[in-house]
C-alpha cells in the first residue's frame, strides 16, 4: 500500500497488527492507572497542605516541588535503576536478585507521582477560587475545616479545574511514551521493534503518531464531557 510515495504494506502483517493492538492496550493501561496515581497524590496532597497538617505540610510541600521540578524520564530512571541498588530487591528461587518494582509499576509511580505534583498545584488554585463565602456559610452551620474541605472546597475545586486537569491528563499520556526506555512493551516499544525489522521508520512513525493522537483525543474528549456535566453555574466557560 503506497501513499505519497510511503510504503504502509507492512499493515498487512498479522503480527505487526498484533503488536499495535497489544502495546495500544498496553498504554491506555498504563494511561489509566497513571490518572489515578496522579489523582491520589494530587487529592492528598492538597489537603495535607491546604489542612496545614503538622511536619505532612512542609514534607508535602518539599516533594511537590522535587518531582515537579525534574524531568519525569530522571525520576523513572531513578526509580528502576536506582532502588535496586539502593536494596529494594528479593532473591528468587534460582538465586537471582529481582527489583522490588518492575518496569510496568515504575512507570505507574514515575507519572502519578510527576503528574500528581502538578495536579497538587491545579487542585490548589482550585481551592482559592472557592467563593469565601461559601467557607463561611459552612462554618455558620457547624462544620469542621476537614468537612469544610472533604464536602465544599474539594468539590469545588476538582470541578472548577477540570480544564487544567484535562492539560495534566493529556501530559501523562504523552509522557508515558518513555516506557519504552524501561523495555515495558507499550505501543512505542513495539513500534521500535518494527522498525528494526522493516526500517520503514517514517512510515511507522506516522503511524504511532496517529495512534497517541487519538488516545490523547479520547480521554481529552471524555475529560471535557465530565466538565460539561459538573460545570458549576456562574464559574468559568458556559460554552
Amino acid at each position: 500500500m503506497m501513499l505519497l510515495g510511503l510504503d504502509f504494506g507492512w499493515l498487512a502483517d498479522p503480527l505487526y497488527i498484533r503488536w499495535l493492538i497489544n502495546g495500544t492496550l498496553m498504554t491506555i493501561l498504563i494511561s489509566v492507572v497513571g490518572m489515578a496515581a496522579a489523582g491520589a497524590v494530587g487529592v492528598a496532597g492538597a489537603a495535607v497542605i491546604h489542612l496545614r497538617v503538622p511536619v505532612l505540610h512542609d514534607l508535602a510541600r518539599l516533594l511537590v516541588e522535587l518531582f515537579r521540578n525534574t524531568p519525569p524520564l530522571v525520576q523513572l530512571f531513578f526509580l528502576y535503576f536506582m532502588l535496586s541498588d539502593m536494596g529494594l530487591s528479593f532473591t528468587d528461587a534460582a538465586g537471582r536478585s529481582i527489583p522490588l518494582f518492575g518496569g510496568f509499576t515504575c512507570v505507574v509511580l514515575s507519572l502519578g507521582l510527576y503528574n500528581g505534583a502538578v495536579a497538587v498545584e491545579i487542585i490548589r488554585s482550585g481551592i482559592t477560587a472557592v467563593p469565601r463565602q461559601t467557607i463561611e456559610g459552612a462554618r455558620s452551620l457547624g462544620y469542621s475545616r476537614a468537612q469544610i474541605f472533604r464536602e465544599i472546597e474539594l468539590p469545588m475545586a476538582l470541578r472548577l479545574t477540570m480544564p487544567a486537569m484535562t492539560n495534566n491528563i493529556v501530559s501523562l499520556i504523552k509522557t508515558s511514551a518513555q516506557a519504552s526506555l524501561i523495555a515495558v512493551a507499550d505501543v512505542m516499544y513495539y513500534a521500535s521493534q518494527i522498525m528494526l525489522e522493516n526500517f520503514r521508520n517514517l512510515e511507522v512513525m506516522l503511524v504511532i503518531w496517529i495512534i497517541y493522537l487519538l488516545i490523547a483525543s479520547g480521554f481529552a474528549g471524555a475529560a471535557r464531557m465530565v466538565e460539561h456535566l459538573l460545570r458549576i453555574p456562574g464559574f468559568g466557560s458556559q460554552s
